[in-house]
């Protein structure tokens, strides 16, 4: 039986039926394209630019805050770890107080006088106060030397109840004269400097024989001490009383 093999067809080509376009068409594409890159162009710079450059100053700050306030939680740490020291700290601040008073507190410097004297078992027979002076400091030589601190006269008070200049620090010239034996004396000296509270800076110290009575030999184991003293004040919008000499009663 013969076999039958089956023709392909060969369907005709489809004919271009697309216009062309025409060079208006063309002007109208590249014109669309130019304002649409435009149109991103000003929405980036005028909407996304602005916004990022407020969304990074915003993050800046932020990082800023954050760390002022780490500062201040550590500032805020050390203050509560103080505050448990307050009481110590207000204890300090009186001793340091009676060391360095804010008035010139002769009274009750003679006072204190008296009352070594009393302790020791030597007599304060004299006690001299100078003008106060401001103390100012000294500057530095040019050809290397040490500096030191120094005294100038200033406008503080010699009567009692005119004021002292804020904020400025004062020294009083003192020269007492104790009279007891040698070891009453060195007796005095220790207290002096080292119990009771105020600071007093020691300059110079002149020992001399006790006079003894009327037509009678000094005692060989008494003797007199001519003290020149500094005692310093700090003014804190107080007054201060300066007498310019007194002498101790007994």
């Amino acid at each position: 039986m013969p076999i039958v093999t089956p023709t392909l067809r060969t369907l005709p080509k489809r004919e271009d039926v697309s216009v062309p376009r025409s060079q208006a068409e063309r002007l109208w594409l590249i014109g669309g394209g130019l304002v649409a890159v435009i149109l991103v162009l000003i929405g980036y710079f005028f909407f996304i630019s602005p916004q990022r450059s407020q969304t990074a100053n915003v993050d800046h700050q932020v990082a800023t805050t954050q760390e002022q306030n780490a500062k201040l939680q550590a500032r805020l740490s050390t203050l509560r770890a103080q505050n448990k020291n307050l009481a110590k700290y207000r204890t300090d601040l009186a001793k340091a107080r009676l060391a360095l008073p804010a008035t010139t507190g002769i009274s009750d410097f003679l006072r204190t006088l008296q009352s070594l004297g009393g302790s020791t078992h030597t007599d304060v027979t004299a006690l001299t106060v100078g003008q106060p002076a401001a103390v100012v400091a000294a500057a530095a030589p040019a050809t290397g030397g040490t500096p030191s601190s120094s005294t100038a006269s200033a406008t503080a008070p010699t009567t009692a109840g005119a004021p002292v200049a804020a904020a400025t620090l004062f020294s009083l010239s003192l020269s007492a004269t104790v009279t007891g034996s040698i070891g009453a004396l060195n007796d005095f000296l220790e207290q002096l400097q080292h119990v009771q509270p105020r600071a007093v800076l020691i300059t110079q110290v002149t020992e001399g024989s006790a006079t003894g009575a009327a037509g009678s030999a000094p005692s060989p184991n008494s003797g007199t001490l001519q003290l020149s003293m500094q005692a310093f004040v700090a003014p804190v919008a107080q007054s201060a009383a300066a007498s310019p000499t007194a002498t101790p009663s007994k």
